[in-house]
């Protein structure tokens, strides 16, 4: 049985999605939802401590009734379009301190991170973030392309080009994987003038967003189309 904050939260999620949809009466409610959700887990930890430790339990222990996690990265999406930087840095260093992260990585949440400290002009702590993480995770894509953007925005432009040879070595294809991180090698490029490289990496860029189009588009029936989508994990990685 639902208590009453849960069913708070979960009726304030609904006006979310409706103010998403131009239906509803204005983007407080994500806020208000956030906050419901913070109290929850504090209401769940007074009476059990490791209740939730991991993201994902949050939605096994409410058998998947709410889908908190995808409320959670719809959230973080609205705050960062509406370019309220101190909000999300907020948001992203709470949602770190909230769970363990044992199990799960927090990418997503690290990168935005990372980028609402360059929108706030703290340029230096966002390379000093993104350079520990780099070390913690060196194997972790998401890591090397924010670790990229801040360095261009320290004008360390030598050390992101290091980062693009180091994880796009020559002749290295553009993925679903990895596209991100040819999209930070094109701004990288850009900014150091190196109109070569810069090509060679669009045109990399071209080539797969071309196949990738191809590939969605090459189904003639409905079995195929619905394979290709549930195969395919088309959002960005934050």
């Amino acid at each position: 049985m639902k208590n009453k904050k849960w069913r708070e939260f979960e009726r304030l999620a609904e006006e979310c999605y409706l103010s998403m949809a131009g239906m509803g009466k204005g983007r407080e409610c994500w806020h208000k939802a956030y906050e419901v959700l913070k109290e929850i887990i504090a209401d769940g930890r007074s009476k059990q401590p490791d209740y939730s430790a991991e993201l994902y339990q949050l939605d096994d222990d409410t058998d998947y009734c709410y889908d908190i996690q995808g409320w959670l990265e719809d959230y973080l999406d609205d705050v960062d379009m509406h370019e309220e930087h101190e909000r999300l840095l907020k948001i992203c260093d709470e949602l770190l301190e909230l769970f363990q992260w044992e199990e799960e990585y927090p990418s997503d949440i690290r990168f935005l991170k990372a980028s609402a400290l360059r929108n706030l002009g703290r340029m230096n702590d966002a390379e000093e973030f993104c350079r520990q993480w780099l070390a913690d995770e060196p194997d972790n894509i998401v890591a090397a392309t924010s670790a990229i953007y801040s360095s261009i925005a320290v004008r360390d432009l030598k050390g992101a080009e290091e980062l693009i040879w180091k994880y796009l070595p020559e002749g290295t294809p553009c993925t679903e994987e990895n596209d991100v991180l040819f999209t930070a090698a094109a701004a990288c490029y850009q900014a150091i003038g190196n109109k070569k490289e810069k090509k060679r990496i669009d045109k990399a860029l071209e080539e797969y967003e071309k196949s990738l189009e191809e590939y969605l588009l090459g189904g003639d029936d409905d079995d195929d189309v619905d394979l290709m989508w549930g195969d395919i994990d088309t959002e960005p990685p934050f």
